[in-house]
């Protein structure tokens, strides 16, 4: 997932580029992350079906909270690991692309260079390796609780 979120960011944010829609990174970083919600419910669903069916059409909702929050707590661990390796290796130069385009558009919404240096701090934060590491860890691990919350009640066995 991990992977998907920077390919879709690289490939949106080079057509963006070159075809000058206009889009701020951070809006395509966005979008990439609400798609990744998508993926990780799926591959939640799967997961509470596939043990399901394991045990002959029987779930209980603690057992699909279980199955859920592991899905959710590996997903976040491997989208942490392939942040760390991205922004450490792959490109080092991310946060500050980040923040000179934050810079950029905070300039044309016509704040002051002040403003922008207080607000440049939060995004360098933001866009950190340790951001990015504690960001996916959080970000994916509640996600994938609150998804397995609600879809442990829809799948769950019924008596």
């Amino acid at each position: 997932m991990g992977a998907f979120a920077v390919l879709f960011f690289a490939l949106v944010n080079w057509l963006n580029t070159s075809y000058n829609w206009g889009m701020q990174p951070s809006n395509i970083r966005g979008v990439g992350g609400l798609l990744t919600i998508v993926i990780l419910a799926t591959g939640i669903y799967l997961t509470m079906q596939a043990v399901k069916k394991e045990q002959a059409n029987k779930l209980t909702y603690g057992q699909a909270l279980k199955v859920g929050v592991i899905v959710a707590v590996i997903t976040a661990v491997l989208v942490a690991l392939f942040g760390f390796i991205y922004c450490q290796f792959l490109n080092p130069g991310y946060a500050q692309y980040m923040v000179s385009e934050a810079q950029k558009a905070m300039a044309a919404n016509g704040e002051t260079p002040q403003q922008i240096a207080e607000h440049s701090k939060s995004v360098q934060a933001e866009f950190s390796t340790g951001g990015q590491v504690m960001q996916a860890l959080v970000g994916q691990t509640v996600v994938g609780t609150v998804v397995s919350l609600i879809l442990g009640a829809f799948l769950r066995s019924k008596k």
